[in-house]
């Protein structure tokens, strides 16, 4: 019954702490999540600012594990370069030892009082504020776990055999494999030293004996990004390959000097600091060290990922690219996913419409093949993108999102009925035409080729509005599509004109001609409602005049 209780303590100490790591991380990246890509476009100008862009990231996710996982995001997406997030990854590491640090401090006892204020300021408080509720609620219920750990443990003191276990972690191998095993099952270095933190103070292991399970807990910390980068692209893969470098060299480097380590802490620390600052400060110094060693030598590690990655493979058409599950918790950051996504949707599109007078003009039946599978794809992008955006309004309510994500919504849903035109109503077209010896007459060939040139730059013009929302180019796709309407309607009547002379070309192909032009117009509209969207408000206002 005592073993029993024990576990029970232990594993219920350890849900709540990472409880409140998670409500942590919810309410920081509340409060700091929408600044991000400005941060971004800022910190990254320079090695000094990746560094500190990387502690920034790990303090909004809580977890380096985290953060790793959503900088192979950014390198997949291309919003940022492979060489620019080496900086970064070592910011992570000091980013966990900030968490470290004020859990290092004995609040435990004062847990349940900052439980109480952060709920109710969360409940009550309205905007940041109640962010910051939740912020408070989270490293309340934190520290509230590491006390039930701690008083947990305290049986372990009398435990002849957990004692010889722990005595074999004295060997600094032992320690290190340790450390790292368990960090990867937690997939939380700072969870992890919280749990160090709680043995030292519980005088189960000395502060000696923890520095190898530190540097354990460096590697481990990159399991779940490597798990990750399992199915991203190239650079993403070396990124995570590069982030378990620098943590490995790091810890291999160290290992040696483990006295050395232990006497800094100590000179920094002074004799008689308690073991909890001590292991805090340590972990912090570990990952200043690491960070000022390899910062000069970003470019060498990562040319030496590159060499460890495998050449590019090719990854499944019908699977989302950007878009994965660790960032449905957080809108403001999954934005610019979710548009690269809705870009690759835009260029099947495109290609679908590129394609689809083909038939027509060359008798390529193959065309028509290519284009139904194009149309899976496209169809795929519609449902897999709304999926997401369903379970991530689940975790995170919809009235809080940007006005970004009902554009894109809006986008999804024009490329989709686009494709749809191309899939449905054109392939039709071009299956009866392979199947007749019928031709276009030269004029009329001339007209469709002309205005499908037009349609396909619209929808260019629109794709790339989708990345600014320019006033002014929005402006100019409407002069456009003006100006398109009147030569659809001018073709129309010049095609009239043709039946009415002995063309027997133009009466046989009549139905076709006139099918098609009406069908590229469309698709010209559906372009043409980007830029609508630009002047969209809450109830739908039309585009000004």
């Amino acid at each position: 019954m005592d073993t029993f209780m024990l576990v029970v303590n232990l594993l219920g100490g350890l849900g709540i702490f990472l409880l409140g790591m998670e409500l942590l991380s919810a309410g920081s990246k509340k409060l700091a999540g929408g600044k991000l890509r400005y941060i971004l476009d800022r910190f990254l100008r320079s090695k000094p600012g990746g560094v500190a862009f990387g502690v920034l990231l790990t303090l909004l996710f809580q977890s380096s594990s985290a953060a790793s996982v959503v900088l192979v995001g950014f390198v997949d997406a291309s919003l940022i370069t492979f060489a620019q997030t080496l900086p970064v990854l070592l910011g992570t590491g000091i980013g966990t030892t900030i968490t470290t640090q004020l859990i290092s401090f004995n609040l435990g006892d004062y847990a349940l009082l900052f439980v109480g204020l952060g709920f109710f300021i969360k409940a009550f408080a309205k905007g940041r504020w109640s962010d910051v509720g939740q912020i408070i609620l989270g490293f309340a219920i934190l520290f509230f776990g590491m006390k039930l750990m701690a008083d947990g443990m305290a049986p372990l003191r009398e435990m002849p055999r957990f004692i010889d276990l722990l005595l074999h972690l004295e060997h600094p191998w032992a320690g290190l494999l340790t450390g790292m095993v368990l960090t990867a099952m937690i997939q939380s270095s700072a969870a992890f030293i919280g749990i160090l933190i709680t043995l030292t103070t519980s005088g189960l292991i000395t502060f000696e004996a923890a520095l190898p399970l530190i540097l354990g807990t460096n590697i481990g910390t990159t399991v779940t990004a490597l798990l990750a980068s399992l199915t991203a692209s190239y650079p993403g893969r070396k990124l995570a390959v590069a982030n378990a470098l620098f943590r490995f060299l790091g810890a291999l480097l160290l290992i040696w000097f483990l006295g050395y380590w232990a006497q800094a802490t100590y000179w920094i620390s002074g004799h008689t600091a308690p073991n909890a600052r001590l292991l805090a400060n340590a972990h912090t110094l570990f990952n200043l060290m690491m960070a000022l060693v390899f910062l000069p030598f970003t470019g060498l590690i990562g040319a030496l990922a590159g060499k460890l990655v495998k050449a590019p493979r090719k990854k499944s058409v019908h699977s989302l690219q950007y878009l994965n599950k660790d960032l449905m918790s957080s809108p403001d950051l999954s934005l610019p996913f979710l548009q690269k996504e809705v870009q690759d949707m835009g260029e099947v599109v495109y290609s679908m419409v590129k394609a689809s007078m083909r038939p027509f003009f060359e008798r390529d039946a193959a065309a028509v093949d290519q284009i139904k599978k194009w149309e899976e794809k496209a169809d795929f992008y519609r449902e897999a993108i709304n999926d997401f955006l369903v379970k991530m309004n689940q975790k995170h309510p919809i009235e809080n999102w940007s006005e970004d994500y009902y554009r894109m919504l809006h986008v999804v849903n024009e490329l989709e009925q686009i494709a749809d035109i191309v899939a449905v109503n054109v392939v039709r077209q071009a299956e009866k035409w392979l199947q007749n010896n019928i031709q276009f007459s030269p004029s009329g060939k001339k007209e469709l080729e002309d205005y499908h040139a037009r349609c396909l730059k619209q929808l260019e013009r629109a794709l790339v509005l989708m990345h600014h929302w320019d006033p002014d180019q929005a402006l100019r796709m409407k002069r456009k599509y003006r100006k398109y309407a009147l030569m659809a309607f001018d073709f129309e009547r010049q095609h009239y004109k043709r039946l009415l002379t002995p063309n027997t070309t133009s009466l046989e192909s009549s139905k076709v001609h006139m099918e098609l032009l009406n069908l590229l117009r469309i698709i010209n509209s559906r372009a043409t409602n980007f830029g609508r969207l630009v002047f969209m408000r809450e109830a739908h206002e039309p585009m000004p005049e």
